[in-house]
C-alpha cells in the first residue's frame, strides 16, 4: 500500500502544472518520515533534478526548502547522511547559484542543519564564500550566521585562512543585520575555536577597529560582539584572561564620548553580572555607578542601575 502511496506522489511530483508540483514538493519531507530510506531512494529521488531545474522559481523555491526540511534533526536520522551526500548534495550546489536569492536563502538560512557534513561539501563551501560579496543583503546575513559553523566542520585553519577577512568584513557591513550576524555567531566561533585562539587571533583585529573607528556604530558593533562572547556570567571564557581583556573594552565603552555607545555598553556589562565576584567588585561595579551617578543621559544612567541590579 505505501508503495502505491509514493509512486501516485512520484507522479504528482512531474505533474505537467507547475502548481501541483509546487504543492506536492511541500510535502517530500513529510513522505521521507513515512516512508524511510528506501522508499524515498526509489520513488522520490529519481525526480529531485529535474525538479531543481524547474523553470518556475517557485517550485524551486520550495524544493529547496523541503530539501532542507529533510534535513532536520528528526528526519536525517531516517535519510542518513549517505542520503545527504549522495542525493541532495548536487542539489543543494544547484540552489545556490540560483539566479533567486530567494531560492539560495531557502538554503543558507538551514544549511547548519548539515554543518557536520560540510567538510565533505567542497563545491558547497566555495559558494557560501562566494555569497559572502552578494548584494542582497540578506544572503550576506546568512553567510555572516555560517562561518562559525564552517569553522566547526574545516577546523579553526582554515577559518584563518579563508573565513577571517570575510568575518571582519561582515561584521563592517553597512547593513546592521550583517552585523548582528557576525554578533550572534561570536559565542559559537568561542565554543569552537576556545578562549585562548579568540584572544591571540580575534580580539586584536577587533580592539583595532574599535581604536580605530570614526562611527559610534561600529565601536556598538564591538561591544556588542564582546557582550555575546561573556554574556552569563563570562561563559567559555570565564576563568580565561579573554575575560578580563573583554571586560576592559566593554567599561572603556561606558566612557565614550557618544551616549548610545555608553548605553550599550552597560547592556552588555549586565550579561556578565553573575560572573567573578572580585573582578565584579574591584573594576565593573565602581564604573557602573559612576555611570549611575555622573551621566548627563538617562538612557545610560537607567541601563547602569539595570547592570547594577542585575547582581543584587
Amino acid at each position: 500500500k505505501q508503495t502505491e502511496i509514493f509512486r501516485s506522489f512520484s507522479g504528482l511530483l512531474q505533474d505537467q502544472e507547475a502548481e501541483v508540483r509546487a504543492v506536492a514538493v511541500e510535502s517530500i519531507a513529510r513522505m521521507a518520515q513515512l516512508g524511510g530510506p528506501d522508499l524515498f531512494q526509489a520513488h522520490i529521488t529519481p525526480a529531485l533534478p529535474t525538479l531543481a531545474e524547474d523553470p518556475v522559481m517557485e517550485v524551486r523555491s520550495k524544493l529547496a526548502q523541503a530539501i532542507m526540511d529533510c534535513c532536520d534533526e528528526a528526519t536525517c536520522a531516517i535519510l542518513t547522511d549517505r542520503v545527504v551526500l549522495q542525493d541532495f548534495k548536487p542539489l543543494l550546489e544547484g540552489f545556490l547559484n540560483d539566479e533567486f536569492a530567494e531560492v539560495q536563502l531557502r538554503v543558507l538560512t538551514k544549511l547548519a542543519r548539515v554543518s557536520h557534513l560540510l567538510a565533505r561539501m567542497d563545491t558547497v563551501v566555495g559558494s557560501i564564500l562566494a555569497m559572502a560579496k552578494a548584494i542582497n543583503w540578506r544572503v550576506r546575513d546568512a553567510v555572516s550566521r555560517l562561518l562559525p559553523h564552517l569553522a566547526e566542520a574545516r577546523g579553526i585553519a582554515f577559518f584563518e585562512e579563508h573565513l577571517m577577512e570575510l568575518w571582519l568584513k561582515l561584521l563592517l557591513d553597512q547593513v546592521a543585520e550583517v552585523r548582528f550576524g557576525c554578533i550572534s555567531g561570536m559565542s559559537k566561533l568561542l565554543s569552537v575555536a576556545g578562549p585562548a585562539w579568540m584572544q591571540r587571533e580575534i580580539l586584536p583585529h577587533y580592539l583595532r577597529i574599535y581604536e580605530e573607528s570614526s562611527s559610534y556604530l561600529t565601536r556598538i558593533t564591538i561591544i556588542r560582539s564582546f557582550a555575546e562572547l561573556v554574556k552569563d556570567g563570562g561563559g567559555a571564557a570565564y576563568g580565561h584572561a579573554l575575560l578580563e581583556d573583554v571586560l576592559s573594552l566593554m567599561l572603556k565603552g561606558l566612557r565614550d564620548k557618544v551616549a548610545n555607545v555608553r548605553m550599550v555598553a552597560a547592556q552588555g556589562l549586565a550579561t556578565v553580572a553573575s560572573g567573578d565576584e572580585a573582578i565584579w567588585s574591584a573594576r565593573v561595579q565602581p564604573e557602573l555607578m559612576a555611570r549611575v551617578t555622573e551621566d548627563d543621559d538617562e538612557d545610560c544612567k537607567f541601563y547602569a542601575q539595570v547592570a547594577l541590579d542585575a547582581r543584587a
